[in-house]
């Protein structure tokens, strides 16, 4: 139904493999992603930060414009993405925490946040796991499992999250933490779930997991 690519925008370009079609899951479904009314919106002039790659949910990385500037990444998203660099991969015990700032209010309940334990994310068998918010102030965590989903916690409304304001816009600090055999999901400081390590894809890359037709802000990246 829709395709799943993976670009590479940095010099030298490294090879990566053509992702292959997969399947997008509704949004209710924790996908941060779209439906058939809601269009994918076009994006001008797209383009990632050197040593950056995107898996979209459809259509192509160019769809989606990426810049980094004094540590804030600024998402403008066509259609749905999980973002990763080659550079960012954590094992054992560690912890990885990130600020996001939805920017103004999107036309449906669209997801985001971050992504973790990723592998073969070019591939047909990528595995990663991510945790998300959205509007209503819900999180929800899942497993990527090629070109599948496996939910962990479908979503799950909780007092730590902040929700959407009425000028649109939503901030809130997404932190996983490993520890031994534990992972241990925050926002905003304050734990908001517990899963054993070993139902998770824990070791590998990490980035961040944005919804469609979405403006984001990532700051006060702790990796």
């Amino acid at each position: 139904m829709n395709m799943f690519k993976t670009f590479r925008f940095c010099a030298p370009v490294l090879a990566l493999a053509m992702a292959a079609a997969l399947p997008a899951l509704p949004q209710g479904k924790g996908k941060a992603g779209g439906g058939d009314n809601d269009p994918d919106r076009v994006i001008t002039g797209g383009g990632l930060p050197a040593g950056w790659a995107v898996r979209t949910d459809r259509g192509s990385a160019d769809q989606e414009k990426v810049s980094e500037a004094g540590g804030t990444f600024h998402f403008v998203m066509g259609p749905a993405g999980t973002f990763y660099n080659a550079g960012w991969t954590k094992k054992g015990d560690y912890k990885f925490s990130a600020r996001v700032t939805q920017q103004k209010a999107p036309s449906h309940p669209t997801s985001y946040g971050i992504a973790f334990g990723g592998a073969n994310l070019a591939d047909p068998n990528q595995t990663y796991t991510y945790f998300l918010v959205r509007q209503a102030g819900e999180f929800f965590i899942s497993n990527r499992e090629g070109a599948t989903t496996a939910t962990q916690v479908n979503w799950t409304a909780h007092p730590a999250i902040q929700k959407q304001t009425a000028d649109g816009k939503q901030v809130n600090t997404l932190s996983v933490e490993t520890k031994g055999t534990e992972v241990i999901f925050s926002v905003n400081g304050q734990e908001v779930k517990r899963l054993p390590k070993a139902g998770l894809h824990v070791d590998g890359l990490y980035g961040f997991r944005i919804g469609h037709n979405i403006d984001v802000d990532v700051d006060q990246v702790v990796k």
